[in-house]
C-alpha cells in the first residue's frame, strides 16, 4: 500500500507549488503550497537528525501554520504527532506526556506558563518554544537535507497521530490513527461536495481534534483549497465577513451564535458568514430542528456530520441537497455500518468497520478490546438506528455528556472531582441545563463548607469545557436510602 499523504505532498508541490495555501488571520503569516511542503520536509529532517525517529512529538499551542507543518512532518516521516488541547492545565499536560511517552514537546508562547509548571517533572524531555526556535529548526534541517522528498515516508498503516478523546475514566484516552485512517473519507466527501482549488476554508476548530485536523486541514491537500486560520473566536463574524470563505465547519453552539447575532443586528445570517459560503458543515452534537429551519429559510443547508475520533471523523455526513431534520447524516459509503442488539424500534449500538477505524488506544489494550468486536467492528457507544443509509441518534450508552460546543465529557469524572472536595458531600449529579454544565451537590443541611470557593478553585484546575457553570447545594437528607 502506498502512502497517500506522501503522494499528495509530491503532487501538490508540482501542481500548486506557487499558490497561496495557509494564512494566519491574526499575524498575517502566509505560506504557499511549495513553502509548506519544503518546511515539512526540512522539519522532519531536523527531528531525525536530533534522534527523534520513531518517537512521539507533542504539539501544545493554539492553531498555527507551525502546528500544521509539525503535524504533517512528524506523521509522514518521523513518529507519532500528539496533538494537545491548548486549554489543558498542568494535570492534563502531565498525564498526556506520561501517557504518550512524549520525547519532545513544541509549545506556543501562550502556553508557556503551563509548560513551566510541569517542566521540572520531565528532565529528559526537550521543550521547544515555537515562536523562539521553530524557524531555526527549519533552517538546520534544510542545511542537512539530502534534498526534497529524500526521507523515507512511514508505513501508511502504522500509527502516525494521536488525538485525545473523552472516556469514562478520569482522563481522556489516546486514540492512535494511521495515515490510512486519516485519508479514508475524502472520496466519500467528494461525492457530497465539489471542493476545488478556488475554494477558501475558514478554520477555527482546534487542530488537536480530528474534525479540524483531518476534514478541514488534511483534506485541503486533496482538494487544493486555501485555509485561513481564525484569530479571535469572539470576533468570528467580523473575520468571516473580511475573508468571505466558501467552506466552513462548526458546532451547534457557533451556529446558534450566528443566528442570535443576525437577529440582534437585523441582518441575514448569510451576511455574517461572509456572503459566499457554499458548504456549511456542523458536527459534534445534534442540531435542533428550529436551527436547521432558520438556516434553510435563508438558503443555507447545514450539512450535519456525525463521527468519533476513533473513526478519524469519518462516519456520516449529510448530502447538501437533502434536508432531513432528524438525521445526523448519511453514512459514508466506503464503510460498513451496522446496529448491534437493536430493539423493536430499530435502535441499538452503532458500529462501523473499515479503513477509517483507529489503530487502538495507546498503551491501553484492555480499553481497545472493549470497543472492538472479533470481526473488526468498532462499537461507538452511541445508540442509534440506520434507515435508508441515514443515521438517527438517541443518546449514549454510558455517562458521556455532549456539550453544545461539541466537546464530550464524562459526568462520572466531573462528579468524582466535585465529591472529592469535601467529606460532607454525599452525592453529586452532573447534567447539562440550557447548554451549560451544571451539578447538584447533596450534603447535610448543617454543612458549613464554602461551596462557591471550592467550585471556583476546582474550575481553575479544569479545561474550559469541563468547568461547572452553575451548581445547587441540596440537603442530602432527601436522598433515597
Amino acid at each position: 500500500m502506498t502512502n497517500e499523504l506522501n503522494d499528495l505532498l509530491r503532487e501538490d508541490y508540482s501542481k500548486w507549488g506557487e499558490r497561496e495555501y495557509l494564512e494566519e488571520f491574526g499575524t498575517g503569516k502566509k505560506v504557499t503550497f511549495a513553502a509548506f511542503i519544503e518546511k515539512v520536509n526540512y522539519l522532519a529532517q531536523w527531528f531525525i537528525d536530533k534522534g527523534y525517529k520513531d518517537k512521539n512529538i507533542g504539539i501544545f499551542s493554539p492553531n498555527s501554520i507551525a502546528w500544521m507543518i509539525t503535524d504533517i512532518a512528524v506523521m509522514n516521516y518521523v513518529g507519532m504527532a500528539v496533538g494537545l488541547s491548548k486549554d489543558w492545565v498542568g494535570e492534563n499536560l502531565i498525564y498526556a506526556i506520561d501517557k504518550c511517552d512524549i520525547a519532545c514537546l513544541l509549545y506556543g508562547k501562550a502556553n508557556e506558563a503551563v509548560v513551566d509548571s510541569v517542566r521540572d517533572k520531565f528532565p529528559s524531555i526537550r521543550f521547544i518554544c515555537i515562536e523562539e526556535e521553530f524557524d531555526q529548526m527549519i533552517e538546520e534541517g534544510k542545511a542537512s537535507s539530502a534534498g526534497l522528498f529524500s526521507l523515507e515516508p512511514k508505513d501508511p498503516e502504522s500509527p502516525a497521530k494521536v488525538v485525545f478523546t473523552s472516556g469514562t475514566t478520569s482522563f481522556p484516552k489516546a486514540v492512535m490513527l494511521s495515515i490510512q485512517n486519516c485519508f479514508s473519507s475524502h472520496k466519500a466527501l467528494s461525492r457530497r461536495i465539489n471542493l476545488t482549488a478556488e475554494d477558501l476554508c475558514y478554520l477555527f476548530l482546534p487542530l488537536n481534534h480530528t474534525y479540524g485536523s483531518i476534514f478541514n486541514f488534511m483534506y485541503s491537500l486533496v482538494f487544493g483549497y486555501k485555509i485561513v486560520l481564525a484569530d479571535k473566536i469572539p470576533e468570528m463574524a467580523q473575520e468571516m465577513m473580511a475573508i468571505k470563505p466558501t467552506a466552513f465547519s462548526a458546532v451547534p453552539l457557533v451556529c446558534q451564535k450566528f443566528m442570535d447575532g443576525a437577529k440582534a443586528m437585523n441582518v441575514p445570517i448569510k451576511a455574517l458568514l461572509g456572503g459566499r459560503l457554499r458548504y456549511f458543515f456542523c458536527g459534534g452534537a445534534t442540531l435542533p430542528l428550529e436551527m436547521r429551519r432558520t438556516y434553510a429559510s435563508e438558503g443555507i443547508i447545514l450539512m450535519n456530520a456525525y463521527a468519533l475520533s476513533e473513526t478519524a471523523s469519518g462516519f456520516a455526513i449529510d448530502y447538501p441537497d437533502e434536508d432531513d431534520p432528524d438525521s445526523a447524516g448519511t453514512v459514508l459509503e466506503d464503510f460498513e455500518v451496522k446496529v448491534f442488539d437493536p430493539a423493536e424500534d430499530g435502535y441499538g449500538e452503532l458500529a462501523i468497520r473499515g479503513c477509517n477505524v483507529f489503530c487502538g488506544y495507546y498503551k491501553d489494550e484492555e480499553a481497545t478490546r472493549k470497543v472492538m468486536t472479533e470481526d473488526g467492528f468498532f462499537l461507538t457507544g452511541d445508540i442509534g438506528k440506520i434507515v435508508n443509509n441515514k443515521v438517527y441518534l438517541r443518546g449514549r450508552k454510558d455517562t458521556m455528556i455532549t456539550l453544545a460546543n461539541g466537546e464530550n465529557i464524562s459526568s462520572n469524572k466531573i462528579a468524582s472531582k466535585v465529591k472529592a472536595l469535601s467529606p460532607d458531600i454525599r452525592q453529586v449529579k452532573v447534567y447539562v441545563r440550557e447548554g451549560k454544565l451544571t451539578c447538584d451537590i447533596y450534603a447535610p443541611a448543617t454543612s458549613a463548607e464554602d461551596y462557591d470557593r471550592m467550585i471556583a478553585e476546582l474550575n481553575g484546575t479544569l479545561p474550559k469545557f469541563e468547568r461547572i457553570s452553575s451548581f445547587t447545594v441540596m440537603d442530602s437528607a432527601g436522598l433515597i436510602k
